[in-house]
């Protein structure tokens, strides 16, 4: 009697294990990751920096006008409120996407931050470099010097605007830091966050809009372009309590903004399943 209670005993226990591992298996196909088009993508807690997504998050790409996130954070630490930024020759003759400025004409700090992160003019970002530092190289040694405040293990910057250069390059996982970092500067946050504004100079005025608050849940962003890079963007996103940074690397112009939400719906889901153990 004693043995066929043992038997009994044993031969449920075995069930129940099986039964356990049956369960995993239906949780964790359930839990699976869904897949992006872009070939590098992370989405991270924004308030913890956890990580919720990744793909490739830590591999080297180019980050492109993602980059003036950082040159507008260093903009808003170097320069004080309305202070005025002169234009040289060589800052009005980058390469376009441009505000179209003339050598000596001037910019308040707040409109260039305007143009440098709604509009991604080039001319603008080389006109914060020049007048933060006195040249573009030396404005990469301050970007390089706040990559390593941040701790920041596979990210160099040369220029300030993020057109291609062998040598400048980040990661998703890091350029997610420099976004979490950009957003806890006032100035930079109200700029990202900015859906129509207008911007003057000693010599023009625009009125310029920000497609990207049509995406649901986002907050800020700045999406960016090279023929090297393809097309990146970063979004920093809000559902209910829960913050998101989410940032796609070499993707196509029409699946980074459905890559983004992507990650960020599939984190936010996470963080709700996360919260209910």
């Amino acid at each position: 009697m004693t043995n066929i209670c043992k038997l009994f005993t044993a031969t449920f226990l075995v069930l129940l294990l099986m039964s356990g591992m049956s369960s995993v298996k239906v949780s964790t196909a359930e839990t699976e990751p869904p897949q992006i088009v872009g070939s590098f993508g992370v989405a991270i807690n924004a308030l913890t920096g956890e990580i919720l997504y990744n793909k490739n998050a830590y591999s080297k790409a180019y980050p492109a006008s993602m980059t003036k996130v950082l040159t507008a954070t260093i903009l808003d630490e170097q320069i004080k409120d309305g202070e005025l930024l002169t234009v040289s020759r060589n800052a009005a003759d980058q390469e376009c996407l441009c505000l179209g400025l003339t050598a000596g004409e001037k910019i308040s700090k707040l409109d260039a931050m305007k143009a440098l992160l709604l509009l991604s003019a080039n001319d603008v970002a080389v006109t914060i470099a020049e007048n933060v530092a006195d040249s573009e190289e030396g404005f990469a040694d301050l970007m390089n010097h706040k990559v390593k405040q941040l701790n920041l293990k596979n990210t160099h910057f040369v220029t300030p605007n993020g057109l291609h250069h062998p040598n400048h390059y980040t990661t998703p996982y890091d350029m997610a830091l420099i976004t979490r970092e950009a957003i806890a500067h006032p100035n930079v946050l109200k700029v990202l966050s900015t859906q129509t504004t207008h911007i003057k100079t000693s010599m023009q005025e625009k009125t310029i809009h920000n497609l990207l608050h049509t995406m649901p849940n986002a907050i800020a962003g700045k999406p960016g372009f090279t023929d090297a890079a393809q097309h990146t963007l970063v979004e920093y996103l809000k559902k209910d309590n829960k913050e998101v940074i989410s940032v796609v690397m070499k993707t196509d112009k029409r699946a980074k903004y459905s890559d983004v939400q992507t990650m960020a719906n599939y984190s936010f889901d996470y963080m709700q399943t996360f919260s209910n153990r």
